[in-house]
């Protein structure tokens, strides 16, 4: 299979040591003198480019692949993989989040490991609807927001309840939002934002005295685990988010401890925050294909097909294989809670 890695910052997010991980992980457990090896090839994007992005998945192609995966965080990257995978009928597995818009003929091609944003509007609804409260604020770093969110909004169209919406302008500076939330009596706020943002929101949040008991916040960033809010919020605070992170799983503690390994030997920056999601997803990603893979077999023998840009072939097991990903992608827990949504943690 192949990956296609976006990861830009400084440290890195772990994501070629998790795929090593998954790949060692399940070849470990193969048994058999002519068993077979997982192979990952790991292909590194430099910018969300539709036109680098389509160069990369031709020399993809010719290799034979049983799937693509990633990447994380380009949009316009990850779009163009799903319209190439799907017409070469390979599947696709997505580790980040769903576009806004979403496009309908990416549907055939991929799947997603990624909470969908109906599931992100669900839980934050789940949420709302324990405290009880009439009306709540809604805080947008990005104009896709509202499509992101859009199932949450509809909801409040046919209640009684009232959501107001705020977007941050340009600056970023989150202080003439918060002062109307304050002075409007709004007590619950959502914040729809990247990790980093949401922790100057807080931050900022709290230096105007809206981090008391009376307010509760919930964060939309899947990362919400990586946040280190000691220094900015009080033993009263309310904030709430998702962690996808499975704890339980038998891997988890020794995935946990070769990234922070890892982590300390190429990076000055310190304490570790912890894994990425999109490690996590990942590692997640290898062993759901694997899976799929090995169900398919039982019922017929797979091989790859080298694949070409230029000519009109397909993968011709890439549709089964695709049915039986969106299988195995529903009851496989790997590193994930569940597939389709995180847990909600309040800080108090």
């Amino acid at each position: 299979m192949a990956a296609l890695l976006d990861d830009p910052s400084q440290c890195g997010r772990g994501e070629r040591l998790a795929l090593a991980l998954a790949r060692e992980n399940i070849n470990s457990m193969m048994q058999g003198p002519s068993r077979a090896r997982v192979e990952v090839d790991i292909y590194q994007l430099h910018g969300d480019s539709q036109y680098d992005t389509t160069e990369i998945m031709c020399q993809v192609l010719p290799k034979g692949v049983v799937s693509v995966i990633g990447p994380a965080s380009s949009p316009a990257s990850g779009s163009t993989v799903s319209h190439i995978c799907g017409e070469k009928e390979i599947p696709h597995v997505k580790i980040g989040p769903e576009e806004s818009p979403r496009l309908p003929y990416l549907h055939f091609a991929s799947v997603s490991l990624y909470p969908s944003n109906e599931d992100l509007s669900l839980a934050i609804a789940a949420m709302l609807q324990s405290f009880s409260s009439p009306s709540a604020s809604l805080v947008c770093a990005r104009a896709e927001c509202l499509l992101q969110l859009e199932e949450l909004v509809r909801r409040f169209l046919i209640s009684k309840e009232t959501l107001s919406i705020r977007m941050l302008d340009e600056d970023l500076d989150p202080t003439p939002l918060l002062k109307e939330i304050r002075d409007h009596k709004v007590a619950t706020i959502i914040i729809n934002a990247n990790a980093s943002l949401s922790y100057l929101i807080l931050k900022r949040a709290s230096e105007l005295g809206m981090t008391s008991a009376f307010y509760k916040y919930i964060l939309t960033t899947m990362d919400f685990a990586l946040l280190n809010l000691d220094d900015i919020v009080a033993d009263q605070s309310n904030i709430m988010g998702f962690s996808m992170f499975n704890s339980s799983h038998p891997f988890y503690m020794e995935f946990m401890r070769s990234l922070k390994l890892s982590w300390r030997e190429g990076c000055d920056q310190s304490p570790y925050p912890g894994p990425a999601l999109s490690s996590a997803l990942l590692f997640d990603a290898v062993h759901v294909v694997v899976g799929a893979v090995r169900e398919l077999n039982r019922s017929q023998e797979i091989g790859v097909r080298p694949l070409s840009c230029s000519s009109p072939q397909i993968w011709q097991h890439g549709t089964s294989l695709m049915n039986y990903l969106r299988m195995v992608s529903v009851w496989k827990n790997d590193m994930r809670r569940s597939r389709t949504g995180g847990e909600g943690h309040g800080r108090k």
